[in-house]
């Protein structure tokens, strides 16, 4: 299983809950901090199922080339793999 942030790691870091609901046989708690999302599953015996990571779109920000591809090196890794 791969490594996930709990839910006080991710209040630590300053997420604030947005929404908790159930659905099927899952519970989902979905936080936010700025325009990043995390969105946490588990089955309702408490089993980490996913955890999802959702960004807003950004309009007129002024970027520097150094970090547009330290963006590109996070954001796109799955691709490179």
């Amino acid at each position: 299983m791969k490594e996930h942030l709990t839910m006080q790691q991710l209040e630590d870091m300053g997420f604030e809950i947005v929404k908790s609901y159930e659905h099927d046989n899952f519970m989902t708690q979905r936080r936010k901090k700025g325009i990043i999302e995390i969105e946490t599953t588990w089955k309702k015996t408490g089993e980490f199922e996913i955890q999802d990571l959702t960004i807003e779109e950004i309009n007129c920000e002024p970027f520097t080339p150094d970090e547009i591809k330290t963006l590109d090196a996070i954001l796109n890794k799955s691709l490179s793999n």
